[in-house]
């Protein structure tokens, strides 16, 4: 138990970085397509995760990818259907 409370986040940390690089890069710069299904796969595993372990909702590694993840799916949200 303790050795996966302290990869988990690691791990989430990770695949949280490659998405929101990967989300900017398609945004900014049209390079490359969003991959809606690994961004899906991400949310609601933080989701059942932080249900199992309590301590993941206090990791920064974690919550700071989903943060900028929450910003950016704003910013898509007012220039697709407010400033169109």
């Amino acid at each position: 138990m303790k050795k996966t409370e302290k990869i988990l986040p690691i791990i989430m940390g990770i695949v949280g970085i490659v998405i929101i690089v990967d989300v900017f890069l398609e945004q900014f710069f049209n390079i490359g397509t969003k991959q809606n299904s690994l961004t899906l796969i991400y949310c609601i595993s933080i989701v059942l995760l932080s249900t199992q372990y309590k301590g993941m909702i206090k990791n920064k590694f974690v919550m700071i990818p989903l943060y900028i993840m929450i910003l950016q799916t704003i910013y898509s949200l007012i220039t697709t259907y407010v400033l169109v």
